[in-house]
């Protein structure tokens, strides 16, 4: 073996011990432990999110020029790591051209010549136009100057280019381009793992990662499985259960995937121009994602660098994780955050435990309305109590549907077109908040794990203990938390969780499908807010439909509904005075994109935020007024109706 082969070992052997070392200590060691935290719901996401990783759809989605750049890139490293492999292997066997590889060969050129085109406007693009806006200046121009490297040196052993070939008689040019390229191959991992662009790897297996761990569904909430155990268990297990849910020890404490993602961030900031609480100052790359990229940042210092007042803004209307090129789901840390904090006494604000968990605690929901209001409500609208051996749905009303005024002719259109489909319904006689906000917006740690129980005995009683049974609600917020938090409290309770809990959106469709109700189009055009619980639901469909089958002409704004736009209520953010005004960008957004003054939702939730912002012309409504208005035996006996008079009166002249 000859002096340059030893050093050829050398030097890959040095970059491939630098590249696990970094690896490893920096990224991957305290994430590794939390690997069995992964659990895989969707199996066919992996097909979903391959292809996602292979189109880069996401990333040219949001951002076309700049995504059809990235790809490239991307598809760069992809089809020069099998030459690499040549590469090396020819020039350790010191041959004096590259080794032939057929019709990949012309391709390579090709992609050789796109990749350096893609480095040199990605460079101008970094140092120019976005100067002030992207993160890790040095470090991005190092990693564009070796791509763009590797690339000309490629170019310069082709025959096209100089064929300068791999060796020569000598120590010349061919062997210095070659031991170029080398280096850079060798060196490039190791910087790779210990800065930003570690997302070149990590991105694609997140992105996959995430089309397989999650469902369109509501997220279970850290700490919501707080065991406050019973008279009998001794104080050390609540101090234990407190250390599980909260963060002692900073963020080593967090989950896998919170952990996970700062090692994928591409850190472009797409998550904080989505965000609609930026004015606020809410920035989900710094507070959700790069504050977590340091295992050894204790709790002090992480609410430094997210603090408590400005992670209450956040909406979870999950703009951020729809935008994110690599995957990364910043509301789900939020999220994890909230609930941590909680546990370690630092959260909630002030104004939204006031106008959350306290309201609740002393009233039962968050308006603190009397409940004998909410019995005169259902009796006045003839809306019958639920009885499990005459009635096929449970209707939840929720706070905002037995307290609000916004959202009570919601509940009585939907009440009226059960009853003309022929569904048998009724409601609870008594029934407390089902927690989404609180939860959501943090505040009822240490009551959750009683109130949980309740909930779901209230749930369970009810039924029969029949959890097959169909709940239905208006508001997504109410569905989500029964069909995901309080299901998973039955579980840990030993009951079947709730199996058949719907949105009136959907429910309502499948009754038009079916053919038990039956609507008169009339056109109509006005402007609409998609609700973020229908997005993450997937529902968007169905809320589509039923607009075009009333013959109503949507238009939207932003980019919603493939990027959620919030009306400022999720989050928790309907229980208080956020500093983030979302709610009134959101309706001078809606008025000045549409040019509507007449604004349809399918959320009470939203109803009651836009209903707030309006302008003085404004007005609100939901999908289901909207189809209650075009019933046509409601139609048909209006215009009966309304000809009695006229032919009674006929009749007595």
């Amino acid at each position: 073996m000859s002096l340059e082969q030893i050093a050829i070992l050398l030097v890959g052997l040095a970059g491939a011990v630098s590249f696990s070392t970094i690896l490893w200590t920096r990224r991957i060691k305290h994430v590794w432990p939390k690997r069995k935290q992964i659990k895989i719901v969707n199996p066919k996401g992996f097909f979903t999110g391959s292809a996602e990783v292979i189109f880069q759809t996401r990333v040219i989605a949001n951002r076309p020029f700049v995504g059809v750049m990235h790809l490239l890139v991307f598809y760069g490293f992809v089809t020069f790591g099998l030459k690499s492999v040549t590469h090396v292997y020819a020039g350790f066997l010191d041959y004096a051209h590259p080794i032939p590889m057929g019709f990949l060969d012309p391709i390579l050129d090709g992609f050789a010549v796109l990749v350096l085109a893609s480095v040199i406007g990605l460079a101008i693009r970094r140092y120019t136009i976005m100067r002030h806006q992207l993160t890790h200046m040095l470090e991005s121009g190092i990693v564009l100057a070796m791509i763009g490297t590797l690339m000309i040196t490629y170019i310069l052993e082709r025959p096209w280019g100089l064929d300068l070939g791999i060796s020569g008689p000598g120590v010349g040019g061919p062997e210095v381009n070659w031991w170029v390229h080398y280096f850079i191959l060798c060196s490039f991992p190791s910087l790779i793992a210990y800065g930003k662009h570690l997302h070149l790897v990590m991105g694609p297996v997140n992105v996959v990662l995430k089309h397989m761990v999650e469902l369109p569904s509501d997220r279970p909430i850290d700490g919501a499985d707080l065991d406050m155990g019973d008279e009998n268990t001794p104080e050390e297990h609540f101090e234990a259960e407190l250390i599980r849910v909260g963060m002692p020890n900073g963020v080593s404490d967090f989950s896998f995937h919170t952990l996970f993602d700062p090692a994928a961030c591409i850190e472009c900031g797409r998550c904080n121009d989505a965000c609609p609480s930026a004015d606020a100052g809410l920035k989900p790359r710094e507070h959700f994602v790069l504050a977590f990229r340091d295992p050894n940042t204790n709790t002090e210092s992480l609410s430094e660098l997210a603090p408590p007042e400005t992670v209450s803004t956040c909406t979870q209307c999950r703009a951020c994780d729809t935008v994110c090129p690599v995957g990364n789901r910043p509301s789900r840390a939020g999220l994890e955050l909230r609930g941590r904090m909680t546990a370690e006494g630092l959260y909630p604000p002030r104004g939204l435990k006031e106008g959350g968990s306290d309201r609740v605690t002393a009233s039962g929901n968050i308006f603190a309305g009397d409940p004998s209001d909410r019995a005169t409500f259902i009796e006045e609208n003839n809306i019958a109590y639920f009885n499990h051996e005459e009635h096929n749905v449970l209707f939840v009303l929720g706070c905002q549907g037995a307290h609000s005024p916004e959202a009570q002719p919601v509940v009585i259109a939907t009440a009226r077109l059960l009853e003309a489909a022929g569904i048998q319904y009724g409601v609870l006689k008594d029934e407390s908040c089902w927690g989404e906000g609180l939860l959501h917006g943090g505040g009822i740690m240490e009551d959750w794990p009683f109130y949980k129980m309740e909930r779901v005995m209230e749930l369970s009683e009810a039924l029969a203990e029949d959890h097959d049974r169909t709940i239905l609600t208006i508001c997504p917020h109410c569905k989500d938390n029964i069909g995901v938090q309080l299901s998973e409290a039955a579980e840990s309770m030993e009951l079947k969780k709730f199996a058949s809990v719907v949105s009136h959106v959907s429910f309502l469709k499948n009754l038009l499908d079916d053919g038990k109700i039956q609507i008169e189009k009339k056109a109509e055009t006005m402007a609409v807010h998609h609700p973020c619980k229908t997005i993450h639901n997937d529902e968007t469909a169905d809320f589509d439909a039923l607009l075009a089958a009333a013959g109503v002409t949507g238009k939207t704004a932003g980019k919603s509904p493939a990027v959620p736009s919030c009306c400022g209520g999720g989050g928790g953010g309907f229980l208080w005075d956020s500093p983030a005004k979302v709610s009134q960008n959101r309706w001078k957004d809606l008025e000045a994109t549409t040019g509507e003054s007449k604004v349809v939702t399918g959320c009470p939730g939203c109803h009651r935020m836009l209903g707030v912002a309006k302008s003085e012309e404004g007005s609100t409504t939901d999908i289901a007024n909207l189809v209650y208005e075009r019933l046509k035996s409601n139609i048909a006996q209006a215009k009966s109706e309304a000809s009695v008079p006229e032919s009674s009166e006929e009749t007595s002249a």
